[in-house]
């Protein structure tokens, strides 16, 4: 088998942990055939292509900021040159939402709640006072939690991979940790998902998501 370059085996082994382990062999196969038929010369334009899959919009998402970013996949993979503060730029917004959906916002509001009971609790507050105090803390610090998690995680990996997309630098690109930005894309999917079907539905967004890959290597021409 080619040998791919770093980015891609990371991403490859990202989302052949994470997808249904049914379709594993069959999946890994069909990567490995395509690395074979590239030698393992991997084109920095399937990270642009693979980028404006990871990252794109919603279907009614049709002028927002996930297709900004598209555009500048687009643009980047039909060979333009696209400046680091744009990159950044488009990716922030995007990075941003991503990140605040995949917060574990449910377990930590729980955390929250529980400590905030115990400390009404030990410090004579009646039941409601109890209750209404143990609410409020919650509600007030996993939402500025959420807040300040996302926004330090967009900006920095807005720069770091905007900086990585635009000098189509890999062993930047590496740096940026890719198979964590799978990760968060999933999580968001799952904490969206019923709580008794949320397994699954990480595994299936794994599942696409190392079908799109796929794809994108599929149309590399030799």
């Amino acid at each position: 088998m080619g040998v791919p370059p770093a980015w891609l085996a990371t991403l490859v082994a990202a989302l052949d942990a994470g997808r249904d382990p049914a379709t594993v062999a069959d999946w890994t196969g069909r990567i490995r055939d395509m690395l074979d038929r590239l030698d393992g010369r991997v084109p920095f334009r399937v990270v642009y292509e693979w980028h404006a899959q990871l990252l794109g919009p919603a279907p009614d998402d049709v002028d927002g900021p996930h297709q900004m970013v598209v555009e500048l996949c687009r643009r980047a993979t039909a060979g333009d040159r696209v400046g680091a503060a744009e990159w950044s730029g488009a990716l922030r917004p995007v990075l941003g939402e991503l990140y605040r959906a995949a917060y574990p916002y449910a377990d930590a509001h729980a955390v929250a709640y529980a400590n905030a009971h115990a400390y009404a609790t030990a410090n004579g507050y009646s039941a409601a006072e109890t209750a209404e105090y143990a609410q409020f803390y919650a509600d007030l610090s996993t939402g500025a939690n959420v807040e300040a998690c996302a926004n330090a995680n967009a900006i920095a990996n807005a720069n770091a991979i905007g900086a990585a997309l635009a000098s189509a630098d890999e062993r930047a690109y590496v740096e940026t940790y890719p198979d964590a930005l799978v990760r968060a894309r999933v999580l968001a999917v799952v904490s969206r998902a019923d709580p008794a079907g949320a397994a699954d539905a990480g595994r299936t967004e794994f599942g696409r998501l190392g079908d799109g890959l796929a794809d994108v290597l599929g149309r590399v021409a030799v």
